[in-house]
């Protein structure tokens, strides 16, 4: 019973051994090939048409208007503008205590000077404008 495993290693050497007593000397002549086939794969035979297809370009939706580099910027690192701006228009003051609360609560990385820029922009393109003017 104990020749058994010595006989599969013998056997598993002798076979590693002769593949790779081949291998070498087929290196040595430069006869090796390294691809796996020399047949087109069945999508590249011209009797398989190639189809493609053009999904819609889905462009980010941040609106021009004053303070716009500064929300790209600021926000748009953790939101998407479209979910940013599909917020109801808020007024001014909603906008400032939101991008306040962005900055304390879920440590959003702007200056004051950016902040201030940001609810300007949000409450230029999203804010709420009372009749006659913007709610200040």
């Amino acid at each position: 019973m104990r020749s058994m495993p010595a006989f599969l290693l013998i056997v598993a050497l002798g076979a590693t051994a002769g593949c790779n007593a081949r291998g070498s000397v087929a290196m040595g002549a430069g006869e090796m090939d390294m691809t796996l086939s020399h047949e087109p794969s069945p999508a590249a035979h011209p009797s398989s048409p190639v189809h493609s297809i053009a999904l819609p370009h889905d462009e980010a939706f941040a609106p021009p208007g004053p303070g716009h580099d500064a929300f790209v910027t600021a926000c748009v690192v953790c939101h998407s503008p479209r979910y940013i701006t599909s917020q109801p228009p808020f007024s001014r003051e909603v906008w400032r205590g939101i991008v306040q609360k962005m900055m304390d609560t879920y440590g959003a990385h702007i200056t004051t000077t950016q902040a201030a820029e940001v609810v300007d922009y949000l409450a230029a393109t999203n804010g709420a404008h009372p009749i006659g003017g913007e709610d200040e």
